[in-house]
């Protein structure tokens, strides 16, 4: 399709003030979605066909209000109860991808977390936070 057809603009007016956005909650009720799909493959159930028609029925609700503001703020919820489930493995992963090329460490006095470029021999490191000073092995 062209950038510019008649489709593309009618369906761009059609969406103005609707939330429209693939946000946390969306992602998640995505991917419960597709668990749910998989598993109904191999176990035929009526009632996780049923749950994956209503989870589907949910997603593109959501997706086509005009009530942004209940959107935002049902995401906010999930979030304030995903993210700190979430968090130490996404520290985890950070720090795997990371520890590669940069060695961590914490301040003996605030606690602070330090990255340091590995491969640098013995090094003074200064904490950003506290400006405390100690010299390691990178």
């Amino acid at each position: 399709m062209k950038p510019n057809s008649k489709f593309l603009r009618r369906l761009q007016a059609w969406m103005i003030g609707r939330y429209g956005q693939n946000d946390s909650l969306n992602r998640f009720l995505t991917y419960l979605t597709f668990l749910l799909l998989i598993l109904n493959l191999f176990i035929h159930t009526l009632w996780l066909a049923v749950a994956v028609i209503v989870l589907i029925s949910l997603t593109y609700w959501r997706l086509f209000s005009r009530k942004i503001y209940r959107q935002v703020r049902l995401n906010r919820a999930l979030e304030r109860v995903w993210l700190p489930i979430t968090r130490p493995f996404r520290r985890l992963r950070y720090q795997v991808s990371q520890h590669w090329h940069y060695r961590f460490f914490h301040c003996a006095q605030c606690q602070q977390r330090i990255r340091v470029p590995r491969h640098h021999g013995r090094v003074q490191v200064t904490c950003p936070k506290c400006h405390h000073s100690f010299i390691t092995r990178t």
